[in-house]
């Protein structure tokens, strides 16, 4: 969307906004110590107001962040974890990371986003907005600063976004006739990114545990995120500001670690075979551009994590799939080579020893070579049945009997 899409989509927003009584905003005590106490600002319009609070986090520090900043924030090639196209090439400066604090986990109509922080970077801090509803009837002015935001963005950031924060946005948009941008805007997940990098070694992929585990961060007193729903209605029901202290820091640390975390997945995409340390996370990312048909750039992280010692199970897997990155690219020869030093390593690898007997059953005709690789196969189940232990090549066994019957037939035929 250009500038005067843009533009124009502002005007039609100031024509939709609901009708308000024309006069001054009578404030309450309880608005101004909320302003007070919490270093906040109340923006108003008409007979309606919310309180808006700014904060920095530095990160000039941030040796990641200084190499990105020398490129002038130009992210290439971000759609290799995304799979979004629109995500190729970007300015990070000009992206906004959102994330809600609302009514319910539930969504749906009755779902409010009561509390909307909005971060961005500049110069070397980022900067984070976070704009609170002091009652819901002011509901189309905190929208209205939002979607103020949103025209001025490239696109916008998230974790876990796409499924539960921008359509509940989306949501309260329709319901208060408000038409904003939020679709048209590129958007980056960074939960699923970090899933398909760190998922495997970590098992759970929340923030917090991203927080600790790559960020090196530890909140220390946070406040459970199922509880803050419960405490914006006791401040409600009290209009005591210190009730929302901790919602605002929970969520002024979401915003401030979804931002480093894009940072960090940033320089693993540029350079993932020196920024991924751990053999399962650099197998993770290996294997998801192998099933993204990615295969020029899983091939050389297939092959540094089959030389890397200490990695005994993740360099097993990098030699399957190595195999089977020049199996799907035509290069029978070059896979073969490949499962040849997968069994040297394991004997009794399943899937080496099927590819091999299809490879000299198929492809060089050798039934005899094939056979044995089979017979290789079966002895080994047989051994570990008779040893009451189950082997990982046990569910090829079928397969095996049938391949081996079959290449028995061929040659007898050529005999």
């Amino acid at each position: 969307m250009n500038l005067k899409d843009k533009l124009a989509r502002l005007d039609k927003n100031s024509s939709q906004t609901p009708i308000q009584k024309t006069g001054t905003v009578q404030y309450r005590d309880w608005a101004e110590d909320f302003q007070r106490e919490l270093d906040a600002r109340i923006l108003s319009e008409g007979n309606s107001f919310i309180i808006m609070k700014e904060n920095y986090y530095p990160v000039y520090r941030n040796p990641d962040f200084e190499k990105l900043r020398s490129s002038g924030f130009i992210v290439n090639q971000f759609d290799r974890i995304t799979g979004d196209r629109s995500t190729g090439t970007f300015n990070l400066q000009k992206y906004l990371f959102i994330d809600t604090e609302t009514t319910g986990l539930a969504g749906g109509t009755g779902t409010y986003a009561f509390l909307v922080g909005i971060g961005h970077i500049e110069l070397d801090h980022i900067v984070v907005r976070q704009y609170v509803l002091p009652d819901f009837q002011h509901e189309w002015l905190l929208l209205k600063h939002v979607e103020n935001r949103l025209v001025t963005a490239e696109g916008i950031g998230s974790f876990n976004g796409k499924s539960y924060d921008i359509p509940l946005l989306r949501t309260r948009f329709l319901l208060n006739r408000i038409d904003s941008v939020l679709d048209d805007l590129p958007h980056i997940d960074i939960l699923h990114a970090a899933r398909r990098i760190w998922k495997q070694r970590l098992g759970s992929c929340t923030l917090q545990d991203l927080e600790y585990a790559i960020l090196g961060q530890e909140r220390v007193g946070d406040i459970p995120g199922e509880m803050i729903p419960q405490i914006y209605f006791d401040f409600i029901r009290k209009r005591n500001a210190t009730l929302l202290r901790d919602v605002l820091e929970h969520n002024f640390f979401d915003i401030v670690h979804l931002v480093l975390l894009t940072i960090e997945i940033v320089r693993v995409l540029e350079a993932p075979r020196t920024k991924l340390t751990h053999p399962q996370d650099l197998f993770s990312l290996a294997r998801y551009f192998y099933q993204q048909k990615r295969y020029d750039i899983a091939i050389p992280l297939f092959e540094q994590l089959s030389r890397q010692e200490n990695a005994e199970e993740s360099a097993q897997n990098a030699l399957y799939f190595l195999a089977m990155t020049h199996k799907k690219l035509g290069e029978r020869q070059k896979s073969s080579a490949v499962m040849h030093r997968l069994l040297e390593v394991k004997n009794n690898h399943p899937g080496a020893l099927e590819e091999l007997a299809k490879y000299y059953e198929h492809v060089k005709k050798e039934y005899r070579l094939a056979l044995d690789l089979v017979k290789q196969g079966l002895n080994h189940i047989e051994m570990m049945e008779q040893l009451g232990r189950n082997a990982p090549i046990a569910q090829l066994k079928d397969n095996l009997l049938y391949r081996r019957n079959r290449l028995r037939n061929k040659l007898a035929k050529k005999s």
